[in-house]
């Protein structure tokens, strides 16, 4: 008897089809500069997630002998979902694009971009009514690193100032992830379906479909270095995950998730990387770092979460001479907490699902109590990572890639006495959702080894 054919996965194919509606949607109303206008963006975005979750739901219960059509369904409306925001302009999501264009525009004049502000003077001739206008922060160096210098330089070089252009270089690196994100899954002998969790994601769609972020590109590099970590070619990761911590910087914190016993060439690639990046650029001296050291501080912090709540707490019970510096006692402890958790994963011998799985957990405390801004683009790598290897983290992670798009309503008018209610609503349920397993876990544990001591046969001893 032959086998039964799976069906045609027609619930995947419907739901693809009303998300591909609604992006189509999306492609005719360009978004405003104004952000009052984001309470209908909102809907938007949870009316894709919710198509989502459904999707995800079907292709994560189904059985394992899917349609062999199933894949490039899901992988066909992942390009036509990111194809057709091509042309959307960003609005009040998101200016970073225009800095992107600016540094390279600077680059390609012949200046070093860390040499002066937008505003500043000797910079007058390209401030122009295209660009210079919605950049933000014209008072600041640029802060983005070597690695992301050359790739604005390049775009300049090619089509400078074009949006659609750069937005188009964005969605193809991000196709570049979604193929190693199959290379990886069939290296890991899972269901090539689980694809859909990242491609399909109204967050990386929107972030980098019309947004065009740069962690577009930064995440491929972080899924070679993956890739080649797992072939056992330790010099090959290290050369991605330097290229990937010249994009963005907070890939370098990956590092102990990658090394294996005696890798040392993989340290050895990304140290050199790292440097050979930053040398290009060594002329601009102490300001090679741009607006890094600025960004870090308290005046920059954005939507944070446990380490808000540990600031909290401190900022009303802190005495002594950090009583005004509450913040500087919060991040040091948060950070210590980063520091061992990587240290411990150091010393780990990891099999692959291993790798990705502290991969996962480094990038969720980091963003949960280390980083000094939690913007909505900076869970994409998150995603990318949980796809691969979920768990039982992974509906927290989900959950908060809907819920982190609450922090942008607290300027709406109405709304700016609601920052704690809108905080809570973000983060409370998924700190509920770890602690809760947690506790969960322990107690199933004690439960378990109470009752294997009870099955264990007792000799009395001799009276």
């Amino acid at each position: 008897m032959h086998p039964t054919r799976a069906p045609f996965p027609w619930q995947v194919f419907l739901l693809g089809l009303l998300s591909g509606a609604l992006y189509a949607l999306g492609s005719t109303w360009q978004p405003p500069l104004q952000a009052q206008a984001f309470p209908l963006y909102f809907l938007w975005f949870s009316l894709l997630f919710g198509l989502y979750i459904a999707a995800l739901r079907w292709v994560l219960r189904r059985d394992n002998s899917g349609h062999p059509l199933l894949l490039p369904v899901i992988i066909g409306w992942a390009l036509v979902f990111r194809l057709s925001l091509l042309w959307v302009a960003p609005g009040f999501l998101s200016t970073d694009l225009y800095r992107y264009l600016w540094d390279g525009l600077v680059q390609q004049a012949g200046i070093n971009p860390y040499h002066y502000p937008p505003e500043a003077p000797e910079l007058a001739g390209l401030q122009d009514d295209a660009i210079f206008p919605f950049i933000n922060r014209k008072w600041a160096i640029t802060i983005y690193p070597p690695g992301a210098q050359l790739l604005f330089w390049l775009m300049a070089w090619s089509c400078p100032g074009n949006i659609v252009a750069l937005k188009g270089m964005i969605l193809l690196a991000d196709g570049c992830a979604l193929a190693l994100l199959l290379l990886l899954l069939k290296e890991l002998r899972a269901d090539c379906a689980r694809v859909l969790m990242y491609a399909w994601h109204p967050l990386v769609l929107t972030e980098l479909g019309i947004s065009a972020h740069l962690d577009g590109v930064m995440i491929p590099c972080v899924l070679l270095a993956l890739y080649c970590s797992l072939k056992g070619r330790a010099w090959a990761a290290g050369l991605a995950l330097g290229g990937a911590s010249l994009l963005k910087l907070y890939p370098a914190i990956l590092l102990p998730a990658l090394y294996r016993r005696r890798a040392w060439q993989m340290v050895g690639a990304f140290i050199a990387a790292t440097a050979a990046g930053y040398l290009l650029y060594f002329e601009a001296g102490g300001q090679i770092f741009g607006y890094l050291p600025q960004y870090l501080a308290p005046s920059e912090e954005y939507n944070l979460g446990a380490r808000a709540l540990l600031q909290h707490l401190l900022g009303r019970h802190l005495l002594g001479p950090f009583a005004h510096h509450y913040y500087l006692v919060a991040q040091g402890l948060t950070g210590l907490v980063l520091l061992v958790a990587m240290g411990y994963c150091l010393r780990q011998e990891k099999r692959d699902e291993e790798v990705i799985r502290w991969g996962a957990r480094i990038i969720a405390l980091y963003l949960l109590l280390v980083t000094p801004s939690v913007y909505q683009w900076y869970l994409l790598w998150l995603l990318a990572l949980t796809t691969l290897a979920p768990t039982w983290s992974t509906p927290a992670w989900l959950y908060w890639s809907w819920s982190v798009n609450l922090d942008m309503l607290t300027p709406l008018p109405g709304l700016e006495a609601s920052t704690y209610w809108l905080r809570f609503v973000e983060y409370g349920p998924v700190f509920l959702w770890l602690g809760g397993y947690w506790l969960w876990t322990r107690y199933r544990r004690r439960l378990e080894e109470s009752l294997s001591y009870e099955d264990q046969p007792h000799h009395p001893g001799a009276e």
